[in-house]
């Protein structure tokens, strides 16, 4: 472990207007034999030594009623602590943050060291070994924000296949590999200095839409420079040329996306340390978006759960 042996977790599952709801509802509270997504979540951090505390942030009446009927079920005997949401997907990380800090700390926002685990609501797969392997190769000596991304090889085990449905999903296409963006974060919410800059990219995420794209692309032009904007471009026309199947146009435009460059563009951004960091474990990956995946990971759950369980 570096540094820190142990981190409070963070369990974002806060309903803002960027949210996007599964069968008409919030996406922690989607239920899978019974229980709802948000306790497989838990119970994943639970088994993990290196996770000291759980915050879980978002509507806090709604989660603990959806949580008491299964209270029994929960393992482990880490602590959890409910933080009512106030608005945006930063603006509740620094609240959980700032919850997890000492009441008595004479200024809690100097805690400059202070290093939270951010994981997803709405990934009822993801596993404890996939967490440890995250955790434990977090260089946070020499960065302060690393994002965990899983390759496309992890994940094509759970595409549609004949006689059995699926989830597939959208990649960036960067030079050395396809990568999905797996939802795991560990930052100082401090060391990153343009954090407003998060919350702008989050609402602009779902990039199958023009306008979105239209509007991410403006966005990074006025705040990361045309050094930035060339290489949204390539990202966004490689991501184009894989869903047109043009393949020798999408391996063009990959070469122009090594990750290094992006990693260094995000840096500037964020006004951080940045790096995404490979995960070969999928399950934090795995995430719902739609009523298809939801109603495809219904069927396959306890499949999926095992093969994730038994991956070396």
């Amino acid at each position: 472990m570096q540094e820190q042996k142990r981190y409070d977790a963070v369990i974002v599952a806060g309903e803002e207007a960027a949210s996007r709801r599964v069968m008409r509802q919030h996406k922690a509270l989607l239920k899978i034999h019974g229980k709802p997504f948000i306790h497989y979540v838990i119970n994943a951090l639970q088994r993990v030594e290196a996770v000291r505390e759980i915050y879980i942030v978002g509507p806090e009446r709604m989660l603990r009623a959806a949580l008491k009927p299964c209270k029994q079920n929960l393992i482990g005997d880490k602590q959890i602590h409910f933080v009512e949401q106030i608005g945006n997907l930063y603006e509740n990380v620094w609240r959980a943050f700032m919850a997890s800090l000492p009441e008595a700390s004479e200024n809690r926002t100097r805690h400059e060291d202070k290093t939270l685990l951010i994981v997803p609501c709405d990934a009822p797969l993801l596993t404890a070994k996939e967490l440890e392997f995250f955790i434990s190769r977090c260089d946070m000596q020499r960065y302060d924000y690393v994002l965990g991304l899983t390759p496309e090889k992890s994940l094509k085990y759970f595409y549609p296949a004949a006689g059995r449905p699926g989830i597939q999903m959208s990649y960036l296409h960067l030079k050395e590999k396809n990568y999905r963006i797996n939802n795991l974060h560990m930052v100082r919410p401090v060391k990153v200095k343009n954090r407003d800059h998060i919350n702008r990219m989050y609402a602009h995420r779902y990039q199958k839409r023009l306008l979105n794209i239209l509007r991410l692309g403006l966005y990074v032009i006025r705040t990361g420079g045309f050094r930035s904007y060339r290489l949204l471009i390539a990202l966004q026309l490689a991501l184009k040329c894989a869903e047109w199947r043009f393949e020798k146009l999408r391996r063009f435009f990959c070469r122009r996306a090594p990750k290094r460059d992006l990693e260094r563009a995000i840096s500037r951004l964020l006004n951080t340390r940045f790096a995404g960091l490979e995960v070969p474990y999928p399950g934090a990956a795995l995430d719902v978006d739609n009523d298809g995946d939801f109603q495809a990971l219904e069927i396959m759950f306890d499949e999926w759960r095992a093969h994730l369980e038994n991956m070396a």
